[in-house]
């Protein structure tokens, strides 16, 4: 719509313009004697245009539009003038063109550059910041002192969840490659015991998981974390949007996706799930507190995939708990759906 209504514009003031140039063409008898004598070439004209000019009789801007309008009543066979004959127009050519309202409107609409490489600008593909839902789940465990192996806790039933949302910015507007992710999101970490036990407080300071004086459902308890996430990524992506001629509209061209970089997060919530069968009774009991878990929590992400399905590896460099002897960092590993 903006295109269309410079163009407009464009026809508008050229056609007011031809009107104006007339009008002064009409009120000065050399040129108009110039104009009307067929016997006269190009240059001679020029050389009486000029003179005017000289004289104060009309402007150099006029000067350029009336030349302009005699090269394009000449005819075909004039166009083979010396080349040195043209030269006082150069003279003419030295108004401000910003003047112009058509000039100064079309270099608003596109770049200089673009212009003169004859760009079409409605067919550039431009790339924005993308927001979108995330989803994401998978197991999770601690590694102690640094060791993934042995841990005491079950590798299958210590799961993650994760939900939020995240937007990637690219560096360049015409490239989509490179660019930076980051996002808001929520983030349930979780811990099965095993050989019926479940966590308790050791000396009052200390998380460590002991024998359970009733018989759990399963044999384990559940404890469960959850974070306020703030996740921020260097994100590479080989996804394009292409101009189709044929249809013309853009389409999107889906490729590979993959990023490093880290996280910080805010511990909300701590719960222990206790379920077990006292006679004919099923229970189910939750136990919410402290637990000496650390408020704040950070680490390393990577992931790599398709733009919409990752496969995402992260790890706490943060203890799960403040004040153990041993300390246990949370790593986890699932897919995520979404950017």
């Amino acid at each position: 719509m903006k295109k269309l209504l410079c163009f407009a514009v464009f026809a508008f003031g050229i056609t007011v313009q031809a009107q104006n140039i007339d009008s002064v063409i009409e009120k000065n008898a050399a040129i108009k004697t110039a104009q009307a004598n067929e016997d006269l070439t190009l240059s001679e004209k020029i050389s009486v245009v000029n003179q005017q000019v000289d004289n104060g009789r009309i402007t150099k801007d006029q000067a350029y539009q009336i030349i302009t309008k005699f090269s394009n009543e000449q005819p075909v066979y004039l166009q083979a003038i010396p080349v040195e004959a043209p030269v006082e127009v150069v003279e003419v050519e030295a108004v401000d063109a910003a003047e112009e309202n058509y000039d100064y409107d079309w270099g608003k609409e596109t770049s200089p550059f673009d212009f003169a490489m004859g760009v079409q600008m409605d067919t550039v593909v431009k790339y924005g910041t993308k927001t979108t839902p995330y989803l994401a789940f998978g197991v999770g465990n601690v590694a102690t002192d640094g060791a993934f192996a042995n841990s005491e806790f079950g590798y299958m039933r210590s799961n993650y969840f994760e939900w939020g949302i995240a937007a990637r910015t690219p560096f360049s507007k015409t490239n989509n490659k490179w660019g930076i992710r980051y996002g808001l999101g929520f983030k349930y970490n979780g811990l099965a015991t095993t050989q019926n036990r479940m966590f308790g407080l050791r000396g009052g300071n200390q998380t460590v998981t002991m024998p359970a004086p009733i018989n759990l459902r399963k044999n384990y308890a559940y404890f469960r974390n959850t974070y306020i996430n703030i996740p921020i990524s260097l994100d590479f992506t080989t996804t394009s949007k292409v101009y189709n001629e044929a249809n013309r509209r853009f389409t999107t061209k889906e490729g590979i996706n993959f990023g490093i970089g880290g996280y910080v997060g805010y511990n909300i919530n701590s719960k222990q799930h206790l379920r077990y069968e006292v006679g004919d009774y099923k229970t189910y009991e939750q136990q919410k507190g402290d637990w000496n878990v650390n408020d704040f929590q950070y680490g390393l992400t990577a992931y790599a995939g398709k733009d919409h399905f990752k496969l995402v590896l992260k790890y706490d460099l943060s203890p799960v708990f403040t004040d153990n002897v041993v300390d246990q960092n949370y790593w986890s590993i699932g897919l995520q759906l979404g950017l």
